[in-house]
């Protein structure tokens, strides 16, 4: 099974000499038709999307896509939307019954 990751360029590059298919994109649009792309080959065990392409519209692709594919947010460049850590606290809170990224005291 492969691994792939799409992302800007410069912010998932690093990750080609660990043997993981990049796929550099420019904007939403590009990010959700390689997305669809991949997740429709089924030959990727993960596909890894940087944080900063998850628009409203990309984060309701993401969720509907995952219940096919193993589908990562991740960090990549500019602002933090909190969509990697939100995503997280969900896949926790569902297999262990509890939130284990709250912040203490909230």
């Amino acid at each position: 099974m492969k691994i792939a990751v799409i992302g800007e360029q410069d912010a998932i590059l690093g990750f080609r000499p660990l043997g993981v298919e990049i796929y550099p994109v420019i904007d939403t649009k590009e990010a959700e038709e390689r997305l669809r792309s991949l997740t429709q080959d089924r030959g990727y065990a993960t596909i890894y999307i940087t944080e900063s392409l998850s628009s409203q519209r990309l984060k309701e692709l993401i969720i509907e896509l995952s219940k096919f594919s193993n589908i990562v947010v991740i960090p990549g460049r500019g602002e933090i939307l909190g969509v990697a850590r939100e995503r997280l606290k969900k896949i926790s809170e569902k297999a262990l019954g509890t939130d284990i990224l709250k912040e203490e005291g909230k």
